[in-house]
């Protein structure tokens, strides 16, 4: 009879280990994954910021270009595998995905912004885009 209690015992104890073993990684998995996701957030963060400083870089050059100024640049298709858009109100440049806006002052600039390839010149002191 010794030996049955000892093999039910020793299975209670697997069993209640095993338990405590499987939720710890239940727990370390969904940490792991929302810190995955912030990760990710930041990243497509940066992206955006990187594609609005660009854009801004390239206006403010040729604010300080003499009339007759030309210069094509390339915008990505997307960003971190993601569509995004990008518009420019009241001199506020907008570039934005489903998850993460960003929005920066630049100069007076006519004309639209587009994934891709970009024209940008200066004519008359006005700064047209595409």
């Amino acid at each position: 009879m010794k030996f049955s209690f000892k093999k039910s015992q020793i299975a209670m104890e697997f069993m209640l280990l095993s338990g405590i073993a499987l939720i710890a990684a239940i727990v370390f998995v969904s940490i792991s994954l929302d810190q995955i996701k912030g990760l990710y957030a930041a990243k497509e963060y940066l992206l955006a910021k990187d594609v609005a400083l660009k854009i801004q870089s390239e206006v403010s050059i040729a604010s300080n270009a003499e009339d007759g100024y030309s210069r094509s640049f390339e915008l990505p298709e997307k960003i971190n595998n993601r569509d995004y858009n990008i518009s420019i109100i009241n001199n506020t440049l907008a570039v934005w995905t489903s998850a993460t806006p960003y929005a920066i002052g630049i100069l007076d600039a006519e004309g639209d912004l587009e994934k891709g390839s970009n024209a940008i010149r200066k004519t008359n002191g006005v700064i047209y885009i595409n």
